[in-house]
């Protein structure tokens, strides 16, 4: 078993980059964890999706990732293709729960290391797509603060508001409350565009008047 020691992870439901990093992060130091290195395409595969590995991959690494003050993670384990590398959390039975960028400089050095290393055969599969890596963190801020005021305003029946955020946002009228709210509601799931920004600074703007 190889290992990687005395690194910094931020393990989380969202793939963030370190660069993304906040300092209200969880971020533990993790002074010893596995390092196992696979294909590139097993690489991408388990930063699109949500994967599932078998009991005996668990077993493998059960119990070898070490935090500061003796505590252990259970299931845990870095991977790279010598090219990328991230980690990943596991639960008992072998679904991945987390994921964490690297530092720039332990990415480097990870991939460095494993250079050297065979890739194992990672018996995996796919059970979800995993969409977060395709959104920055200030994006899914957004997202999410412009579908929580939607959802205040559809529950409470502010329609006079809903129609006035429809008109901003796709400058057509309509009075139908539930076409309008499930089409805005349907559109964040798209690439934010300066509309959606807009919308994001109008209702900020709604709430400082108040």
């Amino acid at each position: 078993m190889e290992y990687y020691y005395d690194v910094l992870l931020n393990f989380s439901d969202y793939y963030y980059m370190f660069y993304e990093w906040d300092k209200d992060d969880n971020i533990e130091y993790v002074k010893k964890i596995p390092i196992k290195r696979v294909d590139s395409k097993t690489i991408i595969n388990i930063i699109k999706n949500k994967i599932k590995v078998n009991d005996d991959f668990l077993k493998q690494i059960k119990d070898k990732t070490k935090l500061k003050d003796n505590k252990i993670l259970k299931y845990a384990c870095i991977f790279s293709d010598s090219k990328n590398a991230l980690a990943i959390e596991f639960n008992e039975d072998g679904e991945s729960i987390s994921k964490s960028s690297l530092l720039l400089d332990d990415e480097i050095n990870v991939n460095e290391f494993i250079y050297n290393l065979n890739n194992i055969n990672l018996e995996y599969i796919i059970t979800k797509e995993d969409n977060s890596y395709k959104d920055t963190r200030q994006n899914r801020k957004i997202k999410k603060i412009i579908k929580l005021e939607l959802d205040n305003l559809y529950q409470n029946h502010n329609d006079s508001k809903l129609k006035y955020i429809y008109l901003e946002w796709f400058n057509k009228l309509d009075s139908n409350i539930d076409k309008i709210y499930e089409e805005m509601i349907n559109k964040l799931n798209d690439d934010l565009t300066r509309v959606e920004y807009k919308i994001y600074e109008l209702i900020k703007l709604s709430y400082n008047n108040v």
